[in-house]
């Protein structure tokens, strides 16, 4: 049985939802995060012609910390979901804006995922192919030192259209970097779309039941989400 490993650019995938969105021509499109690994698992079964183990799928986002007016409680609950619901191994690294608007940029999150990409391939047995979810050419250094130590990979991307093209052109085009045609994201939509159910949840503040469609651990009611987001408001931010 073959061994597989997904490593996700959460950065990447998180600018391409909107073109997934608009894509899709519905209002209500959200991406089926539980879906993704089995459209992979299953793309992987077809071109290889043998069964696939799926054995870890690594997301590697950012966070935003100390940013004036900004409630990261929502990323807090996406990341829980990802990792409790999910199954995904999350590394989540902090962004921090120091109470400024904008803040320097920083590449964790780049060398996070070419970390543990590279380090599971010394591991014995860890996998065979490494599907990458990004499109940044910066990784083709990894990809290749991947490849040089007898793994296979698999790019899943997305084709793009009307300007919009969010995979590194050398990307798609080198032959020494992916063993596999690239798995496009947006052939597949009818496959990636999440469908929300509402269901009564408690809400974890003030023990009001709510209907929502909100489906991570903690939950709160929109009351004390209001009364949450009015206090934020009214704080200052303290210069550093």
């Amino acid at each position: 049985m073959i061994k597989a490993m997904i490593f996700i650019d959460g950065s990447w995938l998180y600018h391409v939802r909107p073109y997934l969105l608009n894509l899709d021509g519905r209002q209500d499109f959200e991406l089926d995060y539980r879906a993704l690994p089995i459209l992979i698992r299953n793309y992987l079964v077809e071109q290889t012609g043998a069964p696939v183990d799926l054995v870890r799928t690594h997301y590697f986002g950012t966070i935003a910390v100390n940013k004036p007016g900004h409630d990261n409680l929502r990323e807090r609950q996406f990341y829980e979901m990802l990792n409790k619901r999910c199954n995904y191994q999350t590394e989540i690294y902090e962004f921090d804006f120091k109470n400024r608007e904008a803040g320097r940029r920083e590449n964790c999150l780049e060398v996070g995922l070419s970390t543990a990409a590279v380090y599971n391939t010394f591991q014995p047995g860890a996998y065979d192919i490494a599907c990458i979810l990004a499109g940044d050419i910066d990784y083709q250094p990894m990809i290749r030192q991947i490849r040089n130590m007898g793994k296979r990979t698999l790019l899943v991307g997305v084709k793009g259209a009307n300007g919009f093209y969010p995979v590194h052109p050398r990307m798609m085009e080198d032959p020494n970097m992916f063993d596999y045609p690239m798995l496009a994201m947006d052939e597949h939509l009818d496959k990636l779309h999440y469908e929300r159910t509402e269901q009564m949840r408690t809400c974890d503040s003030c023990g009001k039941e709510e209907l929502s469609t909100f489906t991570s651990e903690w939950f709160y009611c929109k009351s004390c989400r209001d009364e949450y987001k009015q206090l934020r408001s009214r704080q200052t931010p303290v210069e550093g």
